[in-house]
């Protein structure tokens, strides 16, 4: 890791180089010696919007809570249709703690539709069955009983991300992945325990969520992490 002597302030937002200030995915461009960027190339894409939209939610007294995690989002570059598969899987199943478990059974059978699907080495017809994932995506129910607007209006806005990720190169273990992502948050737009609405306490979460499916990318990818100095940590939290 290049941890340089002068460096940014962890803030809100993105930011131009000579502002003094950062995101932490500018940060982590930093100290991977890449050009300034909020998308740096060494950090997977589905990496990089999780710890962007924590570092936005969270608080300057939150926000040191992703210091344990930025010298793992660099050297994190590699993609398969499994990994992606994997890490959609992972959101999908955190989501669903979310609710009660009386509620998850309609999204069970997305989930174990992925997971065959990733046993399956090759699959004929695949864009066939990423069609068949999309129409059931589409007409999955929202369920609404009650929560506050802004505790639902998170879940419904985020069950719409088939919109926004469709490509030629969806796998059908990815798209059932995906699908169960979306079913997962139109549940808990009626059932979700958790204070989702309060986005402070989400994105505390969204810290610990971001751990997992770190450690769901060193475990599919095999990379292991190379460790952050305790000098450079150090550094890092007086800024951050």
């Amino acid at each position: 890791m290049n941890v340089p002597d002068a460096l940014p302030t962890l803030s809100v937002g993105a930011h131009d180089s000579d502002s003094g200030e950062a995101c932490v995915m500018e940060y982590v461009s930093v100290l991977a010696g890449e050009p300034w960027s909020d998308r740096p190339e060494c950090t997977h894409p589905v990496l990089a919007h999780e710890a962007r939209s924590a570092n936005d939610l969270l608080d300057d007294a939150d926000r040191p809570q992703l210091v344990q995690l930025v010298g793992r989002l660099f050297g994190a570059s590699d993609d398969s249709p499994e990994l992606r598969a994997r890490l959609r899987l992972t959101q999908a199943r955190q989501v669903l703690r979310l609710v009660e478990p009386s509620a998850r059974a309609g999204v069970d059978g997305h989930l174990r539709r992925t997971e065959d699907l990733l046993a399956r080495p090759v699959l004929e017809a695949e864009h066939l069955e990423v069609e068949r994932a999309w129409d059931v995506a589409l007409s999955l129910p929202t369920r609404s009983t009650g929560l506050d607007p802004a505790h639902e209006s998170h879940h419904v806005g985020a069950s719409r991300i088939m919109a926004f990720v469709l490509s030629p190169d969806l796998g059908a273990a990815e798209a059932w992945a995906l699908t169960a992502l979306v079913g997962a948050h139109r549940v808990a737009a009626g059932e979700c325990r958790a204070d989702c609405g309060d986005e402070r306490a989400r994105a505390r979460r969204m810290v610990r969520d971001l751990g997992e499916l770190l450690d769901v990318y060193d475990d599919v990818t095999g990379r292991v992490p190379e460790p952050v100095a305790p000098a450079d940590l150090a550094t890092l939290a007086v800024h951050l």
